[in-house]
């Protein structure tokens, strides 16, 4: 689903187009559907940033099943999941799958726009010819302009911070539409420090964050496998030196086609 934000998964004709109406109703320009979980498997690459709301009934297996398989395609995605009617058993098992919100269809439908909102933000308007905008966070003034050289040819403005501290105070006053990030500044922390008040943070909790560092050089490890999730959330991660078909190819899958 390159660029969507919402996939609604649900085997219930009459249930899928509701909830497909009411996210569109409420701001989101690109909401896909899908009845089964074969059908969504051709939808879900390049998940990132995404929410997928998974009904408990699907057309080819349990909604319960589909929860597991849908990680796989992207850890990253937030999974709000759906019933028809809810059970202490059924209840009971969803949560166990740790599921970011648990919504019975029969409740309130601002119920579940308010919990789509809180995964991946707020719709927003379109550009209007606006570039997207970037944010490089990164120490070394010449990773800036290696940057620059690739994105502006691109069609894309850049703001540029040189800090931490710098690049939060940039991320909330620029509100970029995402977030080139190191690891290593001023100490071999700082990106992870960055991460940890950002997701924080309302105002920029869902921008989106890509990880771009040289760090496996300095610990001989390989990231991600060697990062835990929670410690350095990022949606996506190039390691330095970064060629400009890579860096491009993550930017156009991370950046919502609708901001």
């Amino acid at each position: 689903m390159p660029n969507a934000r919402v996939l609604v998964l649900c085997g219930n004709a009459e249930r899928r187009e509701s909830f497909v109406s009411e996210l569109s109703k409420a701001g989101w320009q690109m909401v896909l559907s899908a009845s089964s979980m074969s059908e969504a498997a051709k939808m879900m690459r390049d998940a990132a940033n995404a929410c997928v709301i998974v009904d408990a009934e699907l057309e080819d297996i349990p909604g319960l099943k589909a929860v597991p398989i849908l990680r796989n395609f992207c850890e990253q995605i937030k999974i709000v999941f759906t019933a028809p009617k809810n059970s202490r058993d059924l209840e009971a098992k969803v949560r166990g799958l740790d599921v970011f919100y648990y919504y019975i269809s029969s409740a309130d439908s601002e119920e579940l726009v308010a919990a789509v909102k809180d995964a991946i933000g707020a719709p927003v308007r379109g550009r209007a010819g606006r570039l997207p905008k970037v944010l490089i966070v990164d120490d070394d003034p010449g990773i800036h302009e290696t940057i620059r050289a690739v994105l502006a040819p691109a069609g894309y403005s850049m703001v540029s911070a040189y800090s931490e501290r710098e690049g939060l105070d940039a991320a909330r006053r620029e509100t970029p539409d995402i977030i080139l990030l190191d690891i290593m500044m001023e100490t071999t922390t700082d990106g992870f420090e960055f991460c940890r008040e950002a997701r924080c943070d309302p105002q920029i909790k869902h921008t989106p964050i890509l990880g771009i560092s040289a760090i496996e050089k300095m610990i001989g490890g390989y990231y991600p496998s060697d990062f835990d999730p929670d410690l350095f959330p990022v949606d996506g991660y190039l390691s330095k030196p970064v060629t400009p078909e890579k860096l491009l190819a993550e930017l156009k899958r991370l950046i919502p086609a609708e901001v």
